[in-house]
């Protein structure tokens, strides 16, 4: 290796380490996750989310949803998200979200743009807010919880935007529980969103307290049916040894 290499791969280690002290704990890169869809008793789709880190220390998340089974006789839609975070002082904060579909008669697009040095969200439809701190979108919230939990005893509001609109929720430490999955049996803690009032959708997620509190079942309720995302397999960063077929 030339001096000229070296020079430029030391600096490069010393941006790296100054991004890394800067932002605190970093999410487990690259990852993806493969989750099952179910509606009731019925498995309806699959969906793929993933999660890589940048040149510049920031992260980009994607989550793909497809139908499946009896699901593709009634629609061929795939949903998408695709996202920007990065992760400062130990937090995550999301830099920009987007949702659309491909294969809609209709078209759905719904984008947000996260502007912190401003305090403000930008949408795509001109809609301009103010940006409270420590708000998620739909896809960062999961990334959120991994590094920081509900604590024991406490709970944790939050704003979270759907690329359309901005709502507030808030959410709880629920106990652990060892929970039976695909791919073996473990040790998990379990977060709920606090439901306020009849007819709010109910949320709960459980999160791998051994890995890096991945995330492995995620269940909503709303006017009596429950939709369930069941963690398949998981490559990269995180693997849960001899994974099950």
């Amino acid at each position: 290796m030339s001096p000229l290499h070296r020079i430029g791969l030391g600096t490069a280690l010393l941006v790296f380490a100054h991004i890394a002290s800067a932002t605190g704990p970093a999410l487990p890169v690259p990852l993806t996750l493969n989750f099952v869809l179910r509606y009731g008793e019925l498995t309806v789709g699959n969906v793929t989310k993933t999660l890589e880190r940048e040149a510049d220390g920031r992260y980009r998340h994607h989550s793909l949803s497809v139908p499946k089974g009896m699901a593709r006789w009634f629609t061929e839609v795939e949903w998408n998200e695709d996202g920007r975070l990065e992760v400062v002082n130990g937090a995550v904060r999301p830099l920009r979200f987007l949702e659309y579909r491909v294969g809609a008669d209709k078209p759905h697009r719904h984008e947000a743009i996260f502007d912190w040095s401003a305090g403000k969200i930008r949408y795509a439809s001109g809609v301009v807010m103010d940006l409270p701190t420590g708000t998620q979108d739909q896809g960062s919230l999961l990334y959120a919880f991994m590094l920081h939990p509900p604590i024991a005893g406490k709970s944790q509001t939050l704003h979270i935007s759907s690329g359309k609109k901005l709502l507030q929720y808030e959410y709880s430490d629920a106990g652990q529980a060892r929970l039976k999955t695909a791919i073996g049996s473990i040790q998990t803690r379990i977060i709920d969103r606090v439901v306020r009032k009849s007819g709010d959708e109910a949320f709960r997620i459980w999160l791998a307290t051994d890995y890096h509190n991945l995330p492995v079942r995620i269940e909503t309720q709303k006017r009596g049916q429950t939709t369930v995302l069941e963690l398949e397999s998981a490559q990269g960063a995180l693997t849960f040894g001899a994974q099950k077929r």
